[in-house]
């Protein structure tokens, strides 16, 4: 157990959240007051484009505070890399492929933003797939951990 690479490792992890932050603002920001008038969306497409945004925000924001606390205690960061480490979580991440899914799932939501100002059946369509994506991803990982 190495926690001094750890601590490498979430400092990066902690610039890249706050990367993502930033731009996820600047795009929110551009979306709504410089575009808003040009753009012909409906209001759930422009719903599910800011609710979609303010989730990421507030997961980037719950992460970068976690690992804040942890890189000033050592006790949290032994924790955190014990849990991070863990081979049945790995296992069943592995498993159920939910990292794999979950990229997919965010690539779809991505594309039926995308798609919103061209079509909104297509729109509906990528957003109703990204869910189902999640639902199996959550149901293969309830599998997993009843059977390992």
């Amino acid at each position: 157990m190495n926690l001094e690479n750890y601590h490498e490792v979430l400092k990066k992890r902690e610039r890249l959240y706050k990367s993502y932050i930033s731009f996820a603002l600047i795009f929110w920001g551009i979306g709504n007051f410089l575009l808003k008038d040009q753009a012909r969306l409906n209001d759930s497409a422009l719903g599910f484009i800011t609710g979609l945004t303010l989730g990421i925000e507030i997961i980037c924001i719950f992460w970068v505070f976690k690992i804040r606390k942890a890189l000033k205690d050592d006790k949290m960061l032994r924790e955190l890399y014990i849990d991070e480490h863990d081979e049945r979580k790995n296992f069943i991440k592995l498993k159920s492929g939910s990292n794999l899914i979950g990229k997919i799932a965010l690539g779809i939501f991505v594309a039926s933003i995308l798609a919103s100002y061209f079509n909104m059946v297509v729109f509906y369509t990528l957003v109703i797939t990204g869910i189902f994506l999640i639902l199996v991803s959550l149901s293969l990982k309830l599998y997993w951990r009843k059977m390992v």
